[in-house]
């Protein structure tokens, strides 16, 4: 009966981590949006452009199958 209990403990554990799991990664607090995209080529080249900063962008796309640009 020892054995169950323990199954069931471990299980509920378990569980509790993967509910508690963050689904998406979150922006650095420091993120800057720089605008929306209609296509993931042209937000990812103004990305690593040197007018937006150049240096680490972060496209997301939305609902509406556009991108926005974000950088930190």
């Amino acid at each position: 009966m020892m054995f169950k209990t323990a199954a069931a403990a471990g299980i509920l554990a378990i569980s509790a981590l993967v509910a508690t799991a963050p689904v998406g990664a979150a922006r650095p607090a420091n993120a800057t949006y720089i605008g929306n995209y209609g296509t993931l080529e042209a937000c990812q080249a103004d990305g690593k452009s040197p007018t937006t900063g150049g240096n680490q962008g972060e496209c997301e796309q939305r609902d509406d199958g556009t991108w926005d640009l974000y950088t930190f």
